[in-house]
């Protein structure tokens, strides 16, 4: 299912940072007959969210209950499903975010309630979570995920009742699955599908990175290229990379890194430093280019919890005799000049 991918390019839209190949696709989408609906709620929410006062605080978890009752009372003998919203790890516009993730949510509900064409959809629930939120949800066979922001999940709203158990994934989210042997956890993204019985771990899979990563906190997954039908096994501490045209990777992930924007941690031992930085990129949604290569390999030993990016950047510093330069403003990157190797390159 692909409904939550516009949603996003919709979301994209109304913001501003769409670009033009993202907007003809979402325009050819909207001429679609079984799209308009989802159109016109969508710009009904987003129209609702910018009323709301900056100094106002919307009740999230009302809210979402509030959708949570319209939806089952629009599904005979449906099964309950639970969402809550967790608190947002950066909050610039506080009022804005958690209101445009209620309004996001309840277009949403209030075109699956209402579309005729619903059940040639999978009849799925949706869920999503805004920017700079977290969400977590309890699907209706009992196992639980937890939205980053940004992303949307669609979900069979028969789950309990198949020999397989469905869901759609657009963005990344913390996934604690209900073990059931005789019944597999489907997880389908752009580019892969994730096969589970019963585990805990993290899938990213945001469509304008071209590709999906899983790292496996509990248990196991299958990881599966959807497009050729190539697969790996990871088992817990690895992190698997499925990336179209290229082989299926994985390697053991001890820090659990691709886990910090739920954790608020990051742990590295003998990590290099070009994959340290990368996890920091990723974590704080900054870029930061290292100007000497020669450091690139040398390892790093450290951890990093509920820190700054200004106490993560001296800490390196000080570890490789770094210069941290902004670059074209603060928040577009820095510039990491100089540094050498140390031989006990580590911090407690």
């Amino acid at each position: 299912m692909e409904v939550s991918k516009y949603i996003m390019l919709f979301h994209k839209k109304m913001k501003g940072d769409i670009n033009s190949q993202e907007q003809k696709e979402l325009s050819d989408w909207l001429q679609q007959e079984d799209s308009r609906g989802l159109a016109e709620g969508l710009e009904k929410a987003w129209g609702l969210s910018q009323r709301y006062k900056e100094n106002y605080e919307p009740d999230v978890d009302a809210g979402l209950a509030r959708l949570q009752q319209r939806i089952a009372s629009a599904r005979e003998g449906g099964n309950r499903v639970g969402v809550r919203a967790l608190p947002p790890r950066r909050r610039a516009f506080p009022w804005f975010s958690a209101a445009a993730a209620i309004a996001l949510l309840a277009a949403i509900g209030w075109w699956w309630a209402g579309n005729g064409n619903a059940a040639d959809q999978n009849n799925a629930l949706f869920y999503t979570a805004g920017a700079g939120e977290s969400v977590e949800a309890v699907l209706p066979d009992g196992s639980v995920v937890m939205l980053n922001e940004n992303s949307f999940l669609s979900v069979d709203a028969d789950l309990t009742n198949t020999s397989e158990r469905h869901v759609e994934l657009t963005g990344e989210a913390y996934f604690k699955v209900e073990p059931d042997p005789s019944r597999p956890f489907i997880i389908t993204t752009r580019y892969a599908e994730v096969q589970v019985l019963g585990t805990a771990f993290n899938l990213r899979a945001y469509p304008e990175e071209g590709f999906t990563e899983v790292e496996v906190e509990e248990g196991s997954v299958r990881l599966s290229e959807l497009s050729n039908g190539d697969a790996i096994e990871l088992s817990s501490g690895q992190r698997g990379v499925c990336r179209p045209g290229a082989p299926l990777n994985a390697k053991t992930s001890p820090g659990l890194n691709a886990h910090s924007w739920r954790t608020r941690r990051l742990n590295f031992r003998d990590v290099p430093l070009g994959e340290v930085l990368h996890a920091i990129e990723r974590h704080y949604s900054v870029e930061l280019t290292l100007q000497n290569p020669e450091i690139r390999n040398c390892g790093v030993t450290t951890s990093f919890q509920e820190a700054s990016l200004d106490e993560v950047l001296q800490t390196l510093s000080l570890i490789f005799s770094l210069e941290a330069e902004p670059v074209n403003g603060r928040s577009a990157g820095f510039l990491l000049k100089g540094g050498r190797c140390r031989p006990a390159d580590s911090v407690h």
